[in-house]
C-alpha cells in the first residue's frame, strides 16, 4: 500500500518541475537526494489539497498535473505515491533556487530511495518499454494549464467576461481535469472527462439541451479534450444542508425532470447513458450472481460471514421475480442518475440543478430516488413525519401519471433492486475489469449483503 503519514493523513512525494520540465525541485539530505513530500488529509480532493499545502509551505502557486504510484524494484518497500506538479509562475522558484536541479544531471545512485529516481524517469516518459504516463488529455503535457486557461479566456471574451486570475483546481490527471475560474460576473468550471467517463460529455450536452432548467448552462465545448466549460450553479448544495424544504425541493424537481424525460429515453440512451431498463437488468442477473459466488468464496475474513452459493442463487431468483413485477407494473422508463449524492444537487429559490452526469441511466425512475432517499435518511434520521414529507414531495409528481397501487408496488420493490442496478451499471464486477480495481471486490460483497438483508426484510414483512 502507498505510504500514509500520521493518522488521517497521506503522504505524496512531489515532482515540482520548472523550465518546461527541464528543472526539478530536489532536496539534498545526508543519505542522498530525495524528492520533497507533502502531507494532506485522506479522502479529500488530492489536487486541491496538494496545491493548498504547497502554498502554505513554499508560498508558491502550483498546478497539479498527474498522480501515479511507484513500486520498489526489489519489493523491499511498499508503493509510494507521486504527483507531478508545476509552479504556475516559474520565476517564483527563485526563492528556493538552490534546491532546483537540472533533470539531465540526476543519476540513480545519487538518490537515497531509488523509487524517486524511477518516478522522475516515469514522469518524463524516459523509459522505453516501461510504464509511461498517459500522453493524452488536457494535463498530459507541461504547460497545459496555460493552454487551458487561454482557451477559457477565449470562450469568455465574446460574452464580455474576463478571468481575473483566481482559480481552484479540484482534480488533475492526464485525462481528467476540474478547474474553477473566477470572473467578475461569477465563476465558470472547466471539466475534462477521460476513461472510463468519456461518455459524460455527450450525455451532458444532450441533457443540457433537453433540460436547461435542471442542468448547468454549457458555455463551450472542446471535443478533442472531451472537455466543456459551464457556468457555476449558485445556491445551496444538499451536502451542506439540513433544511427539509431544500431536500423536498430537490425531490420534487428530480421527479419533474424524470417525467419530462419520458419521451426522450431513446435519445438519452443514444448519448451514452446506461441501459437500466428491465430487460437489460434481467440479462445481467445470471452472470452477475455467478461472479458474486466466486467473489464471496475468495473472502478471507471470517466476518462478516460469507453468503453461501445457495443463498446467492436465491438472491438471483428474487431479483428476477422483482424485475418481472416491476415490468408488469407498467411504470415508464425515465432518466436516472446513479451518482445522485447530495454534493451533486444544488437548490436555489425553489429551483434545483443536478450535476455530474457520468452515471446517467435510463430505467425505472424510482431507482435513483432510492439513492437520494438513503442519503436523506442519513442526514435526517428515520423520523416518520419528516421522511414522509420528503417522500411525498417526490411521489406527488408521479400521482399525475401513476395509480397509488402502482406507486406502492414500485416503492416496495425498489430497495431490493436499487443496489443491484447500481452494481451492474457502475462497478467493475466482471472479472476482466476487476484486476484494475481490486478494492471493488469488498464493495461488491457488501452490496450483495445489502440485497440479502433487504430480501430477508421483505420476506418477514409478507
Amino acid at each position: 500500500m502507498p505510504a500514509t503519514g500520521q493518522q488521517g493523513m497521506e503522504t505524496w512525494r512531489i515532482l515540482l518541475f520548472a523550465g518546461g520540465g527541464s528543472e526539478l525541485l530536489v532536496l539534498k539530505r545526508p543519505l542522498g537526494l530525495c524528492l520533497p513530500a507533502l502531507h494532506i488529509p485522506r479522502y479529500e480532493r488530492i489536487a486541491a489539497s496538494l496545491n493548498a499545502e504547497a502554498a502554505r509551505i513554499w508560498k508558491l502557486e502550483t498546478v497539479c498535473v498527474a498522480p501515479f504510484i511507484i513500486s520498489h524494484p526489489d519489493q523491499t518497500s511498499g508503493d509510494a505515491r507521486y504527483h507531478v506538479m508545476q509552479a504556475r509562475r516559474p520565476e517564483e522558484l527563485s526563492r528556493i533556487a538552490p534546491q532546483i536541479m537540472s533533470v539531465a544531471s540526476l543519476k540513480a545512485d545519487g538518490f537515497s530511495d531509488v523509487r524517486d529516481y524511477l518516478a522522475i524517469r516515469r514522469a518524463m516518459n524516459l523509459d522505453a518499454g516501461g510504464p509511461r504516463r498517459n500522453a493524452e488529455g488536457p494535463f498530459s503535457e507541461f504547460g497545459a494549464f496555460r493552454e487551458i486557461s487561454a482557451w477559457v479566456e477565449a470562450q469568455l471574451a465574446p460574452l464580455g467576461r474576463n478571468w481575473n486570475g483566481a482559480f481552484r483546481q479540484w482534480h488533475a490527471s492526464e485525462s481528467f481535469a476540474l478547474l474553477r475560474f473566477q470572473t467578475r460576473d461569477g465563476a465558470v468550471w472547466f471539466k475534462a472527462a477521460g476513461s472510463p467517463n468519456q461518455k459524460e460529455l455527450p450525455i451532458t450536452e444532450r441533457l443540457s439541451a433537453l433540460f436547461p432548467r435542471h442542468l448547468p448552462a454549457i458555455i463551450s465545448v472542446r471535443h478533442e479534450w472531451n472537455a466543456w466549460l459551464m457556468n457555476e450553479v449558485t445556491g445551496t448544495s444538499l451536502d451542506s444542508s439540513c433544511d427539509l424544504d431544500a431536500w423536498c425541493c430537490a425531490a420534487t424537481s428530480f421527479a419533474e425532470l424524470q417525467v419530462a424525460s419520458i419521451s426522450h429515453a431513446s435519445s438519452i440512451l443514444a448519448s451514452g447513458a446506461h441501459d437500466s431498463r428491465t430487460a437489460a437488468l434481467v440479462s445481467q442477473v445470471a452472470p452477475f450472481f455467478t461472479e458474486i459466488e466466486r467473489l464471496m468464496e475468495q473472502q478471507t475474513k471470517t466476518t462478516p460471514r460469507k453468503l453461501g452459493p445457495s443463498e446467492i442463487r436465491s438472491l438471483g431468483v428474487r431479483i428476477t421475480e422483482a424485475l418481472a413485477q416491476l415490468e408488469r407494473a407498467g411504470i415508464p422508463d425515465t432518466l436516472n442518475h446513479f451518482d445522485l449524492n447530495p454534493a451533486n444537487v444544488v437548490v436555489r429559490s425553489n429551483e434545483c440543478k443536478f450535476l455530474d452526469w457520468a452515471e446517467a441511466a435510463v430505467g425505472n425512475p424510482f431507482l435513483s430516488f432510492e439513492y437520494l432517499r438513503q442519503h436523506f435518511l442519513r442526514t435526517f434520521g428515520d423520523e416518520p413525519d419528516t421522511a414522509a414529507t420528503f417522500l411525498e414531495s417526490y411521489l406527488n409528481v408521479w400521482r399525475h401519471l401513476l395509480s397509488d397501487s402502482t406507486i406502492a408496488l414500485g416503492m416496495e420493490i425498489i430497495p431490493l433492486l436499487a443496489p443491484f442496478a447500481y452494481a451492474v451499471n457502475t462497478l467493475p464486477w466482471k472479472a476482466a475489469h476487476r484486476h484494475a480495481h481490486p478494492e471493488s471486490a469488498g464493495l461488491l460483497r457488501s452490496l450483495v449483503r445489502q440485497i440479502h438483508c433487504e430480501a430477508e426484510h421483505m420476506t418477514r414483512a409478507v
